[in-house]
């Protein structure tokens, strides 16, 4: 039985440079995938959170959290310059304004605290690791 043993030519240098090419685009967009997931998971879990609190019976524990984080927003409004300072201080208000409704409403609206919250978190997380 004879056997024929056929060598295939691979061109290493055509498939490095394309790949040396392509590389940082798809490391970039990679890293950017890995930022979106990880921020849009914590928002997630800061509003499942939320939903979960709402549940239980300990609702002026809720509320002075609530108007403390408030609190903590005018503070970084008056550090902060421009659009952020902007919506910093509404956002600052609004948890105020939402603190006050859980108490005296329903502590249903912790989950819209949950909500603003956890749109600050994914959006300081994605810049801090998409950087």
């Amino acid at each position: 039985m004879k056997t024929f043993n056929a060598s295939i030519h691979q061109d290493l240098s055509l498939r490095s440079f394309t790949t040396r090419r392509h590389l940082p685009a798809i490391l970039a967009s990679m890293r950017n995938i890995l930022a979106l997931s990880c921020a849009g998971l914590t928002a997630i879990a800061i509003i499942t959170l939320s939903v979960w609190a709402a549940g239980l019976e300990i609702n002026m524990f809720l509320g002075v959290s609530t108007w403390g984080i408030g609190f903590i927003f005018l503070g970084l409004a008056i550090d902060s310059h421009g659009r952020t300072a902007l919506f910093q201080l509404m956002s600052g208000v609004a948890l105020l304004v939402l603190a006050l409704l859980q108490n005296s409403v329903s502590p249903d609206f912790i989950i819209i605290s949950g909500i603003v919250l956890a749109t600050w978190v994914a959006v300081v997380l994605f810049k801090r690791l998409s950087v």
